[in-house]
């Protein structure tokens, strides 16, 4: 099994090491031959793992960290580097079962990265990039690692899964906190408080994320970036490609050049 899970990244056995992209309501699913991503922080909790080989995380304190599989917060800063290996990357909404079920399994902080050592991640998502599987095997084997079963509800603030809601079926509507403070009954400064709170970054930072998800749909649609952009209400394709490069730490372009696989599931 060690041998197995370890064993070199090369075109001969990764066909092709070309970019996978999986995309639900609740859950992205990402898988690259990842060099250097620069500095960034995504708008949701994040669960990386190295296929075949460590990834390394470096953080504030300047220092790269070796990683089999890591669990980064929402919101916080770090840079990537990979040197030419697979990497896959769950991002979870924090408004979901997902979330739940994954904070149960492993009861991670919500202000670092947490080191996890499970060999069946690993050895799942291997089996996910290397055998083209159905989506519907893809969302059964994520369900049964996060053991979403267990889990009812997000255990999110009402109010703000209100807000949430709001932003992933408009996202490319202007919405200012003022009116949706008022739209859920609340003063604009708890608002700013009770979002942070509970989503783990900012209402802006949010919005962003949820546009970014929003194009990154619509690319799915057409293959053309400004437009994908402008329908997720960014001003243009040069907006985009600042936020997401603030988000995930490379060029969209990069990212979707390359693209193998790109497969988008119900995402209302």
């Amino acid at each position: 099994m060690k041998n197995k899970l370890y064993k070199a990244a090369n075109a001969g056995n990764q066909y092709g090491l070309r970019t996978n992209l999986f995309m639900w309501a609740n859950r992205t699913l990402f898988f690259g031959c990842l060099q250097k991503l620069d500095l960034h922080a995504m708008g949701t909790v994040a669960i990386n793992v190295g296929l075949y080989q460590p990834f390394y995380l470096k953080t504030a304190n300047g220092l790269y960290v070796p990683y089999r599989c890591a669990i980064i917060p929402a919101g916080y800063d770090h840079e990537l580097q990979a040197f030419g290996n697979i990497v896959g990357c769950l991002m979870i909404e924090k408004n979901s079962a997902d979330f739940v079920a994954l904070k149960k399994r492993f009861p991670f902080c919500e202000s670092s990265i947490t080191a996890i050592h499970d060999e069946e991640w690993i050895a799942a998502f291997q089996k996910i990039y290397t055998e083209r599987l159905s989506k519907e095997r893809i969302s059964q084997l994520i369900n049964e690692l996060l053991n979403v079963s267990a889990v009812t509800d997000s255990q999110i603030d009402a109010r703000i899964e209100c807000v949430m809601q709001t932003l992933r079926q408009d996202a490319e509507t202007e919405f200012s906190q003022e009116y949706l403070a008022n739209f859920v009954g609340l003063s604009a400064s708890r608002f700013r408080h009770l979002f942070r709170q509970q989503a783990g970054i900012s209402y802006s930072r949010y919005r962003i994320w949820r546009r970014i998800i929003c194009a990154m749909a619509a690319l799915h649609q057409v293959d053309n970036l400004t437009y994908a952009a402008m329908e997720a209400g960014f001003s243009d394709s040069a907006h985009f490609n600042r936020c997401f490069r603030a988000t995930f730490g490379i060029n969209p372009s990069i990212v979707f050049k390359n693209i193998d696989r790109f497969d988008v599931y119900n995402l209302t």
